[in-house]
């Protein structure tokens, strides 16, 4: 049967307004319906949101709290804040750009069977196929990774301006929002899941940048190699641009690097490789550096014995004299505790 490519229209039922637990928030959407709603985020936050894990999700996240089940902003069967809504409600029932509606059925049906009597996406043929807003759903991704990766670094009191900031930002960054695209797409790709890991840690690491009250670059990796030295043993040599070396050679010869943090992230597209993210900072120069590399599993274990000694990475550019001083910084390894599967949802 020829498949044929449908919109969907909403019929206006009002059903999944009024049949929720929570509803999904990102930081970012709390911020921007706080405007519209033009009260400050924190009385939104006290009024209407909630912190905690779902069996859905059993990582902390943000929600809109419901009452007996109806969103608080359902106001005669009609969203009062159409305009500034969720992400998760625009995008309905679409959490990739395109999907066949049987399996948006079966999605939705699991989660809500009452909205099979009343929801006009069960009148489309199973063969039909949907397509979701590109632009939107890119948006939505970047903000949950923003929101995902700020929950996993902050242990304490939330500070949900800092997640809020760095989705902002990233979702007006071209790089970004292009990685973001080819994921929702088709996120089980994996050149499209791996390039969306990086993402996820930069963004993770532009976070505690954040929370350090630093402003972050990045160093553009270009090359990988393993050298050895006498003293230390082998080590993971980088390529990169000059001026990323010497900026890196400046901080730490000033003396004045203080902070520091490595992510070591999990790849559920390549499970043999990790994804390794390390900052370092200067509270006195506010200023902090991150870098995101890959590495094979049996690299990594073996210059750590298995993450029982620390992993030295150097920088090098095509300038530099290889017999000359290298810029590098040592990084202290639990490999897997310290692993996350948080990417794909």
């Amino acid at each position: 049967m020829k498949k044929v490519i449908r919109d969907f229209e909403c019929s206006m039922c009002g059903r999944c307004c009024a049949s929720q637990d929570l509803i999904q928030l990102t930081a970012r959407e709390m911020y921007r319906l706080a405007g519209h709603m033009k009260i400050e985020p924190a009385e939104f936050y006290d009024k209407y949101c909630r912190l905690t894990a779902t069996n859905l999700n059993p990582s902390l996240h943000l929600y809109i709290k419901t009452d007996n089940g109806a969103c608080p902003f359902l106001k005669d069967n009609k969203c009062s804040v159409y305009d500034a809504r969720p992400y998760a409600c625009k995008a309905y029932p679409m959490r990739v750009y395109w999907s066949l509606a049987g399996d948006a059925k079966e999605s939705i049906r699991s989660r809500y069977p009452m909205l099979e009597e009343s929801c006009s996406l069960f009148d489309l043929d199973d063969g039909d196929v949907l397509l979701g807003d590109y632009e939107l759903l890119a948006k939505q991704m970047i903000a949950y990774w923003a929101d995902d990766a700020y929950f996993s670094l902050e242990r304490g009191q939330a500070d949900l301006s800092v997640p809020n900031m760095v989705a902002d930002f990233y979702i007006h960054d071209k790089e970004m929002t292009g990685i973001a695209k080819r994921y929702v797409v088709n996120p089980e790709h994996p050149p499209s899941a791996f390039d969306a890991e990086a993402a996820y840690a930069k963004i993770s690491l532009t976070l505690q940048a954040a929370m350090w009250g630093l402003t972050a670059g990045f160093i553009g990796i270009t090359g990988q190699s393993v050298g050895e030295n006498e003293r230390i043993g082998k080590y993971i040599l980088l390529s990169t641009d000059a001026e990323s070396v010497k900026a890196l050679r400046l901080l730490i010869d000033s003396g004045r690097l203080d902070l520091a943090r490595t992510l070591v992230l999990g790849s559920k597209s390549y499970p043999d490789r990790f994804m390794i993210g390390a900052i370092h900072g200067s509270s006195s120069d506010r200023i902090a550096l991150g870098a995101v590399f890959d590495c094979d599993k049996d690299t990594i274990e073996e210059l750590t014995g298995f993450g029982k000694k620390p992993l030295y990475v150097f920088l090098t550019s095509e300038n530099d004299n290889k017999e000359g001083k290298l810029a590098g910084f040592q990084l202290n390894i639990n490999l897997y505790p310290e692993r996350e599967e948080k990417i794909l949802r």
